[in-house]
């Protein structure tokens, strides 16, 4: 009986044996903006992550990267709507958590979502740290090594690229994100706005570079830092071109088609602030909320594919295919052609070097300090709601964070998983296969958005989405249903092509490990079973769990 705070009885159920579960309020505060939550959406999708921009091409070389990526760009744009109509009409923490489970079955959003975000989120902590130290450190000190004629900066460059620089930098950085959210979530939000506008400056300034770098200059530089780098042994540019490169028979709109399924791998995070919606302010307000899911993913999409097209307007578009070619073949010796990496050979100045990585860097951070806010909170829905221990959800009424949340996550997360994920032979392989997991979750959001109007009637009819229709159809179930079609199509692409859940994306190594789908349907199996096993606990105990999701969770 302890792990309920406040039990009512009702009129005639006075003398009943089982009570009523009263949810409590979080004891989380609204101190995020609307713009610093659009920040942080963009953030979080992750136009620094590297793969979009080479996995594909690396096979398919005729792949338009920069089309591929707007195009999915536009349907998960659909997918945004979706949680912009649900998060104004339930502006609460727990974001995917409280959609599904308020809207579907509550086991089945508990176990959809536990499957992503409870379990897989332990994956993307050791992968945040893996882009800070792969993404900034090692190319701002390759960089700065190149420039300044550093051999101890090349080796320490080096070192942050290895399994153990990375796992050494996920413990580290994990650790200082976990004690600055401990102490406040407000720190976070201050913090970010440097994050932001640092990234926003490296970005403008690697875009304009890439634009302004000739072919011809790239590749004298590119040859020269190998040569630093790797000596006689290492792979010129010429030589990876020759190696590497081969042309595809495939139609150039599958290959491009292709490029959707690694695009999703940030642009499907579109609604990812809702998961901490119960700190941002004015989240009831479907116009901020548009403002944040939608033109956040917009805006990003904008942003990768404008990368995406210069950066192959200075490589080249067969080099980047043969370079991405020899980083799945594990060529040795070869820098390879991360989009960090590659903005080294955009200058020879130090101190614009410096500027180009920093924000990419500062961009990394940040997602290792968003992960453990989207697994601390929608484990404190969790288990406001009766669903996990009481002890997961306690707040500190001094700091207003989830202490133990932090705590937990930074073990299993920061600790255990950057161990796993970094030094367990092959474990890498499954790198991609989180986002292929993320589909799934897709899925079950876009089907509650689909039928909210059915199965929350009251809820919908005075929510603002409601107002908007076509003919006599909910705009959010034309939405939903759009996005339930595109994340069905992706997860298909995941399921059927090794290139996607059996690559290696730390080495490159392509293995064709297809072993996911039963370990995917292994951990939603297991989380369904302890729900429904907590469930009859709690009935021995004297409170009904289903009775929490009937209603919507309080601020």
């Amino acid at each position: 009986m302890g792990e309920v705070d406040v039990f009512a009885r009702r009129g005639a159920q006075a003398t009943a044996q089982v009570q009523v579960f009263t949810r409590r309020a979080s004891g989380l505060v609204r101190v995020m903006s609307p713009y610093s939550a659009f920040a942080y959406n963009v953030l979080n999708i992750g136009v620094i992550f590297p793969w979009v921009y080479i996995t594909t091409i690396a096979l398919y070389p005729n792949a338009n990267v920069w089309l591929g990526i707007i195009i999915t760009g536009l349907f998960t744009a659909f997918l945004a709507v979706v949680y912009a109509g649900l998060a104004s009409a339930m502006p609460r923490t727990g974001g995917d958590y409280v959609f599904q489970s308020r809207t579907l079955r509550p086991w089945l959003g508990f176990a959809i979502v536990s499957t992503m975000i409870i379990t897989f989120f332990l994956q993307w902590q050791a992968l945040a740290g893996w882009l800070v130290a792969v993404l900034g450190l090692s190319p701002m000190f390759l960089g700065l090594g190149i420039t300044m004629d550093s051999p101890t900066f090349i080796n320490w460059g080096l070192w942050f690229a290895s399994p153990v620089g990375a796992m050494v930098t996920t413990m580290v950085s994990s650790t200082i994100a976990a004690l600055v959210l401990i102490k406040s979530f407000r720190w976070f939000v201050k913090i970010q706005w440097v994050m932001w506008y640092g990234f926003l400056l490296s970005f403008a300034l690697m875009v304009v570079l890439f634009f302004l770098t000739p072919t011809s200059v790239f590749q004298a530089r590119f040859d020269r830092a190998t040569q630093l780098i790797y000596g006689s042994t290492g792979l010129t540019y010429s030589q990876i071109l020759s190696s590497y490169f081969t042309p595809t028979t495939a139609a150039a709109w599958v290959s491009t088609l292709l490029v959707a399924p690694v695009a999703l791998t940030s642009l499907g995070w579109v609604g990812y602030a809702q998961e901490q919606a119960g700190e941002i302010q004015g989240a009831q307000s479907l116009k901020n909320q548009m403002f944040i899911n939608v033109g956040g993913g917009l805006f990003s999409t904008v942003l990768m594919a404008l990368l995406a097209f210069a950066m192959v307007q200075t490589v080249g578009q067969d080099w980047l295919s043969g370079a991405s070619a020899g980083w799945l073949a594990v060529a040795p010796n070869m820098i390879y052609p991360w989009f960090s990496n590659l903005a080294m050979m955009l200058t020879d100045n130090p101190i614009i070097l410096f500027l180009l990585i920093i924000g990419i860097l500062l961009n990394a951070l940040q997602i290792v300090f968003n992960v453990i806010v989207g697994w601390t909170r929608v484990a404190v829905a969790m288990s406001i709601d009766g669903a996990l221990p009481k002890a997961v959800s306690h707040v500190s009424p001094r700091t207003h964070t989830p202490v133990t949340a932090h705590v937990i996550f930074l073990v299993l997360g920061g600790f255990v998983y950057a161990y796993i994920y970094n030094l367990v032979p092959g474990y890498t392989t499954y790198t991609l296969a989180v986002t292929a997991v993320a589909t799934v979750m897709y899925i079950g959001t876009s089907l509650g958005g689909a039928i909210f109007p059915k199965t929350r009637r009251e809820l919908y009819r005075t929510s603002p989405i409601s107002k908007y229709k076509i003919g006599p159809i909910p705009i959010i179930t034309i939405c939903g249903a759009v996005s339930i079609i595109f994340s069905a199509w992706m997860f298909y692409y995941f399921m059927t092509n090794a290139l996607f859940v059996g690559v290696d994306l730390r080495t490159g190594l392509l293995t064709g490990a297809n072993t996911f789908l039963l370990v995917l349907i292994a951990i939603f199996v297991g989380w369904t079973v302890y729900y429904f096993v907590r469930r009859a606990y709690l009935r021995r105990v004297g409170i009904d769990l289903e009775l929490a999701y009937k209603e919507v969770p309080p601020i």
